[in-house]
């Protein structure tokens, strides 16, 4: 079998195909390098000066929380370059981005050339054209009858073209990631420490995965098909299927079916919210201004913030509602794209590197847990928290014959010491956590591997090869 898989895997590297695609690996992923080492650079400093920015200013009414720059957007960008890296936190919990978060569910209009695109997409294709004439065009040739006349067997001849097909696909992978990873280090050596090293190594192991699942799908189509040309037609198709129309039409199907409400019907709502929330309280205590429920201007104001910060209550309520909404129909989208093997490795790769919705959430996780210790900081220097929105609110209450002028209550800037004030420290999870949210993505991929390689062994052992 030794023979068969060197003859094979020579065979392949010899051919022009092979050769182009191994010049295209090797350009590919030198670019995909060299863009990420300058914008990672960018980001870097940016990141710096945000810090030392904020550490000059302590504030008890906002605070600014600046997301580090993820080192590793070279493997899996998971659309990090299009959510913020910064967030604004008031009091009690209320945050917002600096800069605007567009969400998209579809493949980006120029794909990053980060690992996941390159394996996910190219490399998947370059493992269909160099095997998908590995049965067809041999029964064509009329040599497959030769070779299984002799002792050879088709489990052990399967097996070989297997092995030499997913080698001439893993050679120029591993050569591009090499060159990748030489570039970066040479760049930026500051981000190949242990850690990261070993998030890498295991994306790798999860693209050989990957392209192994081709590889059999190459096989089996050409085990299927007796002619090259539709056993590559077919499998062309599939590529179009599992790497654009299944990640792209997910995210369609699910604004058709979900019941979450989009941002147009959200901005509609809004407005009925603040009626019944803010403003029919403040009539209602204008009412009893009048009947003389509320004896002095001291009660009518102690009313007002009370209603006023109930409705903020009201309206953040209403903001994490829709935004949770979203990050559900989010979540369910990426899980019916999970039939894709390729959405499976973009999404295993994206957890192992820490970016992708999955990263975010990490981030936002740790901004709740410091706005506790934010507000329990403010509680100590200015004996209350008050609740506020992006809304600020005003209104004339009549007493007496005049107008009392009620507001809002605003978060307060506390006046004296402040070297106490609590610092954020953002927390990278480990490499065990990141395998951990990446087990179910690659047991899909396993799973896949089992599937076809016994589609393939199981069509293999029973075709005519006349």
């Amino acid at each position: 079998m030794k023979t068969i898989i060197r003859r094979e895997f020579l065979e392949q590297a010899r051919s022009l195909p092979f050769m182009v695609l191994f010049a295209l690996t090797i350009v590919l992923f030198s670019a995909g390098a060299l863009i990420f080492a300058q914008s990672n650079a960018q980001r870097t400093d940016a990141y710096q000066k945000q810090l030392a920015a904020d550490s000059q200013y302590s504030s008890t009414q906002i605070t600014s929380l600046a997301r580090r720059p993820n080192p590793l957007l070279f493997i899996a960008d998971g659309g990090d370059r299009a959510r913020p890296s910064e967030y604004m936190l008031l009091p009690k919990g209320t945050f917002f981005p600096r800069q605007p978060n567009p969400r998209t569910f579809k493949l980006p209009a120029v794909p990053p050339l980060d690992w996941s695109f390159l394996i996910g997409i190219l490399f998947s294709l370059y493992t269909i054209l160099l095997g998908y004439n590995a049965i067809s065009g041999e029964r064509e040739d009329g040599t497959l009858r030769l070779v299984l006349a002799n002792p050879v067997g088709r489990i052990r001849l399967l097996t070989a073209k297997y092995l030499s097909g997913f080698s001439a696909a893993g050679t120029p992978l591993l050569a591009g990631a090499l060159v990748s990873l030489i570039i970066v280090g040479l760049l930026a050596p500051q981000i190949l420490t242990l850690a990261n090293m070993a998030r890498i190594v295991l994306v790798l192991v999860m693209a050989l995965a990957y392209i192994s699942l081709f590889a059999f799908l190459s096989l089996l189509f050409s085990s299927l098909i007796s002619r090259s040309s539709l056993v590559l037609l077919a499998l062309l198709a599939v590529w179009v299927l599992f790497g654009v129309i299944i990640p792209s039409s997910s995210a369609v199907l699910m604004e058709k079916l979900s019941a979450a409400p989009r941002e147009i019907q959200a901005a509609r709502m809004l407005e009925p919210t603040i009626q019944k929330e803010v403003w029919a309280k403040i009539e209602d205590i204008s009412k009893r201004a009048e009947r003389g429920e509320l004896k002095s201007e001291e009660e009518i104001r102690a009313a007002a913030d009370q209603a006023f910060e109930d409705g903020q209550v009201k309206l953040n309520q209403f903001y994490e509602n829709f935004d949770r909404s979203q990050r559900q129909r989010l979540e369910t989208a990426r899980n019916l794209s999970r039939v894709s093997p390729a959405a499976l490795f973009q999404y295993a790769a994206e957890s192992l590197v820490l970016s992708g919705p999955g990263g975010e959430d990490q981030f936002l996780r740790q901004l709740r847990e410091y706005s506790r210790t934010y507000d329990a900081y403010i509680l100590k220097k200015l004996g209350k928290v008050v609740q506020t929105s992006d809304f600020s609110f005003s209104s004339d209450v009549p007493f007496h014959g005049k107008k009392i002028l009620v507001r809002s209550p605003r978060p307060q800037e506390y006046q004296g010491d402040k070297s106490d004030f609590p610092k954020f420290a953002e927390r990278r999870p480990s490499v065990g956590e990141g395998l951990k949210s990446a087990l179910g993505d690659l047991a899909g991929l396993i799973i896949w591997n089992i599937i076809l390689a016994g589609l393939a062994f199981s069509v293999f052992i029973r075709m005519d090869v006349r």
